[in-house]
C-alpha cells in the first residue's frame, strides 16, 4: 500500500480568489501577529513567512470551498430569473456573486444552510496559522544549527514554500526554506529514523566488497533531528551525465531494494526518491519496520492464499518497483520510485472548474497528466537496458547482509526508540473522502456526512486487513479529515519490531524476491504499444534431426518447469505468481481466471499434456495430473468469486467460455460443457456487452462472437446464436467508416487500428464468422459480411508494397511493421486463412500469401510466445504450408535448446501463461506432433 496521492491544484486558476481572500483576511492578520512575536526574525523574513503561510491557506480554502461557491452562484442565478449563463446577464450574475461573496461575514450569512462551514473553516485556518507560526519559531531557534547541513552560514531567509506533501497532524506539511546560504527541508515529524538509516548505510558500505565511491553510493539526506521534528539537506535533482553513471544508478536501486527489504521499508514511491546523478536518495524514510497484516482466506483455495501472502512479503511492498494502481482515481497509474516513467502514465480524472468567470461555471471531471517527479536519472529512462544492474545490486547487498558473522539485530538495534509511520489506508482514499466531507451537502448536514464516512471506513476495513475498525480510531480519522488533514498512524520501534522484521527477512524466499524484481520491469510500461524495442536472436544452425525425441524431451522439460514453478496449498489447490495483464496494466499477482496470462490457459495446457501422455505422444512426468486437478479447482473458484473484467476472448468472459469448451474437447467430460454454458450467461445482455469499451477480439465484445458460435454448435442451443447476433449489432453500431474502410476505436487504441487481436482484421473475421451462421436475419448477415469486407479494406489500406507488410497504425508504436499474431502479419494471415477455407474467397488467399512472405522474410528469433513471438509465427506458417514443415519445427526446437524459453520483455522472468509464457511453449510442442489435434487458441478453434 502506498501513501502518495494525485497532484494538487495550486497551478489551477483561482476563480474564487476574491471571496477566499476576504474569508482568510482575519487569519492573515493573526499570522502576522504571531510572526511579529518571533524576535530573531528580521522584518523582511517575517514578510516572506507571512506570504508563504497566507498563500498556503488561500490554496487550501479555495479547494475546500469552491463547490459551495458554485452552488450559491447558481442559486443566485435562479433567484434572478434563471438568465442564460452564456449571456451578458449571466456574466453580470458572476460579478454580482463575487462581490456578494467577498463581503465580510459571508459565511456567517450561510449558517442556516451550512451550519458547519464557519466552524470548519475557522478550525482549518487556525491550524494553518499555528503550523506556520510553529515553523517560524523553530526556524528562528535552529538557524545556527543549520549551517552544518548547508556547509555554510544559513544567512537570511529568502523564500519559503509550504505544502510539499500532504497535511498531517494539524495542518503540518513538509516545507522548503531557501536561505542566502542554501536550501533545507523542514520535516514536522520525528526524524530519528532518517538519522538511523543513514548510520546503517555507513556501516554497510564500510565493509561492502567493491563498494561504490562514497559520493556514488545510496544515501539519505543529512538530517538534523530535533524534538518531534527535523531539518534535512535539500537534494537537487540532476540527470546522469553518461552511461557509466546510469549503470551506477540502477545498481544502486538494487542496493536500496536489499536494504529496504532488510529494514521492512515501504512507501518509497516516486516523490520519496530524488535522482542526484548516479545516486538515488531516499528523502523520506518514515515507513520502516512494516508488518504486513494477515489477510483472511480468499475462498479460492489454499494455494491462492499462500501465493498472495508471499507476494505481500516481497520487495514489491517497498514501493520502488513498478506497480499499477487499481483504484478509480489512480487506475493504471504507476507511482513507484523506479517507475512512473514519462509517457507511460494514463490520464487521471481530476475535478476542475469549467467556464469559470461566468454564471455557467461548474465542476467537471477532466483528464489530466500526472506530474513528472525527480526520481529519474534520465529524461527518457530505458529501464530494460539496466534492469540486470538492479538485480545484481540486490544480490550483492543481500549477500553482504547475509555473510557469515553478520548480526542483523546489531545492525537494526539503532532504530529502537525511533518513531515510524504505518500506512493503514491508501492516501487517495482519504483524499476522496475528505473532498466528500467538504461537499455542500456535507456542510449542510455534517452529522449525516460523518455517519456516512464512518460507514465507508468500516466497510473499507472489511476488505483491507490492518485498517482501523474500532469506533474511536475511525472517529479520529474523521476528525482529521474534517479539518483537511490526511490521517497518520505511527508507532515506536522496539525490540519486538526489530525481531519481527529480522525474522521476516531471514525467512524470505530469495528466489521469489529475485523473480519478482525481474518480472516487475514490465509493470513500468502502460501497455503493449510502449514496450522497449524487441531484440532478434535467431537460432544458430537450426535443424530438425531427431525431431521427435527432442520435441518430447523439451515438452517434458517445460511441463516439469511449469509444475515446479507452481504454488501449492495444503488443500491440493495449485496456482502461480506471475506478471499478468489487466485493464490497469501489467502487475505481478496471483493468476486471474483468463486465457491470456491467467489460470485458464495454464490449466488447459496441463490438460493437453495429460491427454497427449495418454495418447502416447508425450512422456509421463510425475505430478502433472495432480497439478492440473489443483489448478482446475482454483480456476473454478476464481471465476466464481472474482469479478470478470471484460467480455474478451482472451481476458474476459469469452475466454472462460472458450477455455471450458477446449477442456471439454480435450478431457471429454460433460460437466465441462455445462460449465462453458454457465459462464456464457455473462455474455447475454448485460454490462460486459452493453458497457464494453474494449471492443476488440482480445479484450472486448468482438471476442465473444466465435466462442458463442462454438457453444451453440456444441450444445445445439440457438440462444447462443442470439447472443452472438446481439454482439454483431453492437459492433455494427460502434464501427467508424470512411474512405479507407471500417475500423473500431477502443479504450486501448482510440485511433482505431488494424491487426487481428486488437484491430479491424480480427473484428472483421468475427463478423464474417457470424455472417456464415444462422444468427440474426438474412439482411443482418449481409450487413455483417459487408462491414467485415470494409474492415478488411481498412487493413489493406495499411499495406505498403515496398515493405511487403501492413503498417502498424498504433499511435506511438515502437516499430512500423510486425509479423506477430497480435498486431502483425501472422495474425492477418491466420484469420484470412481460416476465412478462405470457409468461403473460398481468393482475396483472402491473396492476403494469406502476402502475410506468409512477410513472416518468412523477417524470420524467427523473437520471443517464444504465441501472442508476439516465434510460436505464433510457427503456427501460421505451418498452417499455410509455407516452407518445409520440418525446417519450421527445427527453428523452434533449436531455439529452445540454445536459448531456453524466452518470454518477451523480461527474458529471464518466469511466466506460466499460455499466450506470453511457458504454457504457450508447451502447447506448441504438443501441437507439433502431426497426429495431435489440440485446440488452437490463436483461432479460437
Amino acid at each position: 500500500m502506498v501513501s502518495a496521492s494525485k497532484p494538487g491544484t495550486s497551478d489551477e486558476p483561482a476563480h474564487f480568489a476574491q471571496p477566499v481572500r476576504a474569508i482568510a483576511r482575519p487569519w492573515r492578520d493573526e499570522l502576522a501577529r504571531r510572526l511579529a512575536a518571533v524576535g530573531p526574525l528580521g522584518r523582511a523574513e517575517r514578510d516572506v513567512l507571512l506570504e508563504a503561510g497566507h498563500t498556503a491557506l488561500l490554496q487550501s480554502l479555495h479547494a475546500k470551498l469552491s463547490r459551495l461557491f458554485l452552488i450559491e452562484l447558481h442559486a443566485l442565478r435562479l433567484a434572478e430569473g434563471g438568465a442564460d449563463p452564456a449571456s451578458g446577464a449571466g456574466a453580470a450574475t458572476w460579478d454580482a456573486y463575487i462581490e456578494q461573496a467577498g463581503k465580510e461575514g459571508y459565511l456567517d450569512r450561510l449558517a442556516d444552510r451550512y451550519p458547519s462551514v464557519g466552524p470548519r473553516v475557522a478550525s482549518a485556518a487556525r491550524l494553518s496559522v499555528a503550523a506556520a507560526a510553529s515553523f517560524a519559531e523553530r526556524l528562528a531557534a535552529d538557524r545556527e544549527l543549520l549551517d552544518a547541513l548547508l556547509g555554510a552560514p544559513a544567512g537570511e531567509v529568502r523564500a519559503v514554500e509550504f505544502g510539499a506533501g500532504d497535511r498531517h497532524r494539524g495542518g503540518l506539511t513538509v516545507s522548503r526554506v531557501d536561505f542566502a546560504g542554501g536550501s533545507v527541508m523542514y520535516k514536522p515529524r520525528p526524524s530519528e529514523a532518517d538519522v538511523a538509516l543513514g548510520a546503517l548505510l555507513d556501516d554497510l558500505f564500510a565493509e561492502l566488497p567493491g563498494a561504490p565511491a562514497p559520493d556514488e553510493r545510496i544515501r539519505v539526506p543529512r538530517t538534523l533531528a530535533r524534538d518531534g521534528y527535523g531539518w534535512a539537506e535539500f537534494i537537487r535533482h540532476r540527470y546522469c551525465a553518461d552511461e557509466r553513471e546510469l549503470a551506477v544508478f540502477y545498481r544502486n536501486i538494487g542496493h536500496w531494494l536489499a536494504v529496504l527489504r532488510f529494514t521492512g521499508g515501504t512507501d518509497m514511491h516516486a516523490e520519496n526518491m530524488i535522482a542526484a546523478g548516479p545516486v538515488p536518495v531516499i528523502v523520506d524514510a518514515e515507513t520502516l519496520f512494516d508488518a504486513p497484516a494477515p489477510f483472511p482466506p480468499s475462498g479460492r483455495g489454499g494455494a491462492v492464499d499462500v501465493a498472495a501472502a508471499a507476494i505481500r512479503r516481497t520487495v514489491l511492498r517497498t514501493g520502488l518497483l513498478p506497480v499499477r494502481g487499481t483504484s478509480f482515481a489512480l487506475g493504471g497509474v504507476d507511482i513507484s520510485g523506479i517507475g512512473a516513467l514519462p509517457g507511460q502514465q494514463p490520464l487521471i480524472p481530476h475535478p476542475v472548474i469549467a467556464d469559470g468567470g461566468t454564471a455557467a461555471a461548474r465542476f467537471e471531471v477532466d483528464l489530466v497528466a500526472m506530474p513528472v517527479a525527480g526520481n529519474h536519472p534520465a529524461a527518457t529512462p530505458v529501464l530494460s537496458t539496466y534492469w540486470d544492474r538492479i538485480l545484481a545490486g540486490f544480490q550483492d547487498m543481500t549477500a553482504h547482509l547475509r555473510r557469515p558473522g553478520t548480526d542483523p539485530y546489531r545492525l537494526l538495534r539503532r532504530f529502537e526508540g525511533v518513531r515510524a509511520r504505518r500506512i493503514l489506508r491508501p492516501t487517495q482514499a482519504y483524499v476522496d473522502i475528505g473532498r466528500m466531507l467538504w461537499h455542500p451537502a456535507s456542510l449542510h448536514d455534517e452529522a449525516a456526512a460523518v455517519e456516512r464516512t464512518r460507514d465507508i471506513l468500516r466497510r473499507n476495513a472489511d476488505v483491507l486487513p490492518g485498517a482501523p475498525t474500532d469506533r474511536a480510531a475511525i472517529d479520529g480519522e474523521i476528525g482529521d479529515l474534517l479539518v483537511g488533514d490526511v490521517p497518520m498512524f505511527g508507532f515506536t520501534v522496539d525490540a519486538s519490531s526489530v525481531r519481527a522484521t529480522v525474522e521476516d527477512w531471514r525467512t524470505a524466499d530469495l528466489a521469489l524476491e529475485e523473480s519478482v524484481i525481474q518480472d516487475a520491469l514490465v509493470g513500468a510500461y502502460l501497455n503493449e504499444r510502449s514496450l522497449p524495442e524487441r531484440i532478434q536472436a535467431a537460432a544458430r544452425d537450426p535443424h530438425a534431426r531427431d525431431r521427435e525425441r527432442r520435441r518430447r524431451a523439451l515438452a517434458a522439460q517445460m511441463v516439469r518447469r511449469l509444475c515446479d514453478g507452481a504454488v501449492g496449498g495444503e488443500d491440493g489447490t495449485v496456482t502461480w505468481i506471475s506478471p499478468v495483464f489487466t485493464p490497469a496494466g501489467w502487475s505481478i499477482r496471483v493468476l486471474p481466471a483468463d486465457l491470456y496470462t491467467g489460470q485458464g490457459g495454464v490449466a488447459l495446457t496441463l490438460a493437453e499434456y495429460v491427454s497427449e501422455v495418454r495418447a502416447g505422444r508425450a512422456d509421463e512426468v510425475p505430478g502433472v495430473r495432480e497439478t492440473f486437478e489443483g489448478a482446475l479447482r482454483v480456476l473454478i473458484s476464481t471465476e466464481d468469486l472474482t469479478p470478470t473484467p471484460s467480455a474478451g476472448a482472451f481476458s474476459g468472459a469469452a475466454s472462460q467460455v472458450w477455455t471450458w469448451l477446449a477442456l471439454h474437447r480435450v478431457v471429454g467430460e460433460d460437466w465441462l460443457l455445462k460449465r462453458a454454458a454457465e459462464r456464457a450467461r455473462l455474455l447475454t445482455a448485460g454490462p460486459l456487452i452493453e458497457e464494453d469499451v474494449e471492443v476488440d477480439l482480445l479484450n472486448g465484445a468482438a471476442g465473444a462472437v466465435v466462442p458463442l458460435l462454438n457453444l451453440a454448435a456444441a450444445t445445439g442451443q440457438d440462444r447462443w446464436l442470439g447472443a452472438a447476433a446481439h454482439i454483431g449489432r453492437r459492433l455494427a453500431a460502434l464501427a467508424v467508416t470512411d474512405a479507407t474502410g471500417a475500423r473500431w476505436p477502443t479504450r486501448l487504441n482510440p485511433e482505431g487500428i488494424g491487426g487481428f487481436a486488437h484491430g479491424a482484421t480480427g473484428i472483421g473475421w468475427a463478423l464474417t464468422r457470424l455472417a456464415l451462421t444462422d444468427a440474426g436475419t438474412a439482411s443482418e448477415r449481409r450487413d455483417w459480411r459487408g462491414l467485415a469486407e470494409r474492415a478488411f479494406a481498412y487493413q489493406e489500406s495499411l499495406y505498403r508494397p515496398d515493405d511487403g507488410n501492413w503498417l502498424d497504425a498504433r499511435i506511438g508504436a515502437e516499430e512500423d511493421y510486425f509479423t506477430s499474431w497480435c498486431h502483425g502479419s501472422a495474425g492477418v494471415g491466420i484469420g484470412m486463412l481460416d476465412l478462405h477455407r470457409r468461403t473460398g474467397d481468393p482475396a483472402h488467399l491473396d492476403m494469406v500469401h502476402r502475410a506468409a512472405r512477410a513472416c518468412a522474410a523477417e524470420g524467427f528469433g523473437w520471443s517464444h510466445t504465441l501472442c508476439h513471438g516465434d510460436l505464433g509465427l510457427w503456427e501460421f506458417l505451418t498452417s499455410v504450408g509455407s516452407g518445409d514443415p520440418t525446417a519450421l519445427d527445427g527453428e523452434i526446437l533449436t531455439g529452445l535448446e540454445q536459448r531456453g524459453p524466452v518470454g518477451g520483455l523480461a527474458r529471464e522472468a518466469f511466466s506460466p501463461s499460455l499466450m506470453s509464457g511457458l504454457a504457450g511453449v508447451l502447447h506448441t510442442l504438443l501441437r507439433m506432433h502431426p497426429a495431435a489435434h489440440l485446440p488452437n487458441p490463436l483461432l479460437l478453434d
